[in-house]
Formats: structure tokens, sequence, C-alpha cells
């Protein structure tokens, strides 16, 4: 973002870049509460940009977690029904 990008971030913006898998679930999970105790954003049913926000943040977290897991199979052509076939080549 360049030598002045962290200059204009919110508070929130900094602390959702630095957090962590839970504490993000934690506060997507609170603010989902008060997202119903309002009456979904007024009736509207969106989500708020602050659940939306923490939303990507958690999707991105996820996607490292899959990406550097040494569990997960590599092959492209990798089928999730290969490993249960009964008819085993």
């Amino acid at each position: 973002m360049g030598l002045f990008g962290n200059l204009f971030k919110s508070e929130f913006e900094k602390w959702v870049e630095g957090a962590s898998h839970e504490e993000l679930s934690d506060a997507y999970e609170d603010e989902r509460q008060q997202w119903i105790k309002d009456g979904f954003n007024g009736g509207t049913g969106e989500k708020t940009a602050k659940m939306n926000r923490l939303n990507e943040e958690i999707n991105k977290h996820v996607e490292e977690e899959w990406e550097n897991n040494p569990k997960r199979n590599r092959d492209p052509n990798y089928r999730w029904t290969d490993a249960n076939r009964w008819d085993k080549d």
C-alpha cells in the first residue's frame, strides 16, 4: 500500500489485519448478535460493513490455513471420492 498506507487506516482496520482467527470469529459473532438485535440492519437484511470486513479477513485466514495444511492432497486431479471408491484400480 505504500509508505503512507497505514496512516489513513482506522483502528478497526489495523486490529482486523493483526487479529487471530479466534478473535475475528468472536468479533463477528458479537457483531452478528448486535445485527440481530437491531432488526437485521433496519429490516433490509443486509450485513453491515463491519460484518463483511470481518468475514473477508476470516476467509483469508481459512484460505491460508488450507494452503499450508501438510495433509492436503496437492494433486489437482484428485477427487475426494477417489479415496473411498469401491472399485479400486
